[in-house]
């Protein structure tokens, strides 16, 4: 498994962590907390909304909330499988 993949796969739990909790902040403030620049940050949510996930960002609470109840589940693994 390649170290950018396993960063990858950790930033998407982080964000989505923060977005369950209603604690990403201001897109500066979250990209911060995720330590990545915020045009990266925009790129991975947008790949969080091309996966089914409803993300908005909420002007009156300054976070980005899930507009229904969902969760991120990841996976990766290796299975060797007996010939």
């Amino acid at each position: 498994m390649t170290t950018q993949l396993l960063k990858y796969t950790n930033r998407l739990r982080h964000a989505d962590q923060l977005i369950r909790l209603e604690a990403t902040g201001t897109p500066r403030l979250f990209a911060q907390k995720l330590g990545i620049s915020e045009s990266y940050l925009y790129g991975i949510l947008d790949e969080m909304k091309d996966m089914g996930l409803p993300l908005t960002y909420s002007k009156t609470r300054l976070t980005y909330v899930y507009t229904k109840p969902v969760r991120l589940h990841i996976e990766i693994g290796v299975e060797i499988i007996a010939i």
